[in-house]
């Protein structure tokens, strides 16, 4: 009973004011007459609510393609040709630089290249296990 007694306010105590969507209250600022409520920003202002998933293409179509030199090891797998990529580094001791290599293996869709050729491959998306990179062009021939 008590915990009703505290909850009921007479009108001369403080009370808290019920929300109403009336007019405000007498002792709140009113506007003036002439005066007009600001406007909302414009829709460029506001914060973008795009879904971010939706824009990663276009995220991905921003990033630079990714293009190594080297020379083609074998063209024995039907339209996919193994490059041998050459590297320097330094030793980390030593300071002497050496040679390093790496094996990719790039899609030839033409079957153009052969053994010798030194090529330009850039990368691409997954298209086998193995395969992540594609035949941009061809430097030079092994016969020539």
């Amino acid at each position: 009973m008590a915990d009703d007694a505290e909850n009921t306010a007479t009108p001369g105590e403080n009370a808290p004011a019920a929300p109403t969507d009336a007019a405000p209250a007498e002792g709140a600022a009113q506007p003036a007459a002439g005066a007009e409520e600001p406007a909302a920003p414009p829709a460029e202002a506001q914060a973008p609510t795009a879904d971010p998933v939706a824009e990663e293409p276009a995220a991905e179509a921003a990033r630079p393609v990714r293009e190594v030199t080297g020379v083609v090891t074998s063209s024995k797998p039907h339209k996919t040709i193994i490059v041998r990529v050459d590297r320097r580094v330094q030793h980390p001791v030593y300071g002497k630089f050496i040679r390093r290599s790496t094996k990719l293996a790039a899609h030839d869709e033409a079957n153009a290249c052969a053994e010798g050729d030194t090529v330009t491959i850039r990368q691409t998306r997954p298209i086998s296990k193995t395969k992540c990179w594609v035949l941009g062009s061809i430097v030079s021939r092994a016969g020539a």
